[in-house]
């Protein structure tokens, strides 16, 4: 009922309260790694069935170093030094490019957003769409002048009927030292604005559509123009197919949280040199 779900909220809001009163006693750092902890969707991958055909089962090593990432725990068994020469931790592995396992996480969570706009019955659907050349329009200077410039996700009738709408992937790692001095809101307000900077007045101008920024954290988290587009998805997803708007946001979230989180612990123990070999092109068949 009305009442009961009134009554819910205002229980949820002092328990989010008395939370926040407590962060503000406690260590800066501990403070920080629950203020994360809490973000919608960030703790979802903990309830979920493990079901394999969607990436959701974890084995009890990837399980183990989750629950470490989450609380910032001191991970077992990595290396200390890392492989492009740098102090080795868990933080470092999530930021560090050598392997391209943050390229692997971007792909990971453009895939999973260009499959979930298909499901919500979206036309068009692409990844990897190029863009119009940019000319002599007098685009700002922050603008991606780039002839081959490409946005990650293309599709039509997010926002309305024929609309073209571009989207475009950006995850961060919140734990990164250059980040650390900063709040979890003002992170996820620039990376939106870097995007926007990027992209945005050459969608609108030369594309003649709308520009999403998909702004994600390596825990879990997800920025304003984010949380809006997941929202537009999960109404999309339960008119279409008969579900409940609830039921459409959790299984939205929890296919994004396991791109994410699967990548994350990949990266911890993945090896990040390139394995040298005879490419299969040079070997002559006929002499096995």
């Amino acid at each position: 009922s009305n009442t009961g779900g009134y009554m819910i909220k205002q229980w949820y809001q002092r328990r989010v309260r008395g939370l926040s009163s407590v962060l503000q006693e406690e260590h800066p750092t501990l403070k920080r790694t629950f203020a994360l902890n809490i973000e919608k969707g960030a703790s979802l991958w903990l309830s979920a069935k493990p079901y394999k055909w969607l990436g959701f089962e974890l084995s009890r090593q990837e399980f183990t170093d989750a629950v470490a990432l989450r609380y910032e725990f001191v991970i077992p068994d990595l290396p200390s030094t890392c492989q492009c020469g740098k102090p080795n931790s868990s933080s470092h592995a999530l930021s560090c490019p050598l392997g391209g396992y943050s390229i692997l996480r971007h792909n990971e969570v453009r895939d999973c957003l260009a499959e979930l706009a298909q499901h919500a019955g979206l036309k068009g659907v692409e990844i990897e769409r190029q863009l119009l050349p940019v000319g002599d329009f007098p685009l700002p200077h922050t603008a991606n002048h780039a002839p081959d410039a490409r946005m990650d996700v293309y599709c039509m009738g997010l926002w309305g009927p024929l609309q073209k709408s571009y989207l475009d992937v950006r995850i961060f790692h919140p734990g990164a030292p250059s980040y650390r001095s900063k709040s979890i809101g003002n992170l996820y307000r620039e990376q939106e604005a870097q995007k926007k900077r990027s992209y945005g007045k050459r969608i609108i101008e030369i594309e003649r559509g709308t520009f999403s920024p998909v702004v994600l954290s390596t825990s879990g988290g997800v920025a304003p123009e984010c949380d809006r587009l997941l929202r537009t998805l999960a109404a999309k997803i339960a008119s279409k197919h008969g579900n409940s708007y609830r039921e459409a946001m959790e299984f939205i979230r929890l296919r994004l949280r396991f791109a994410v989180l699967r990548v994350c612990l990949i990266s911890l123990r993945g090896t990040r040199i390139k394995v040298h070999h005879t490419p299969v092109g040079l070997v002559d068949l006929n002499l096995l």
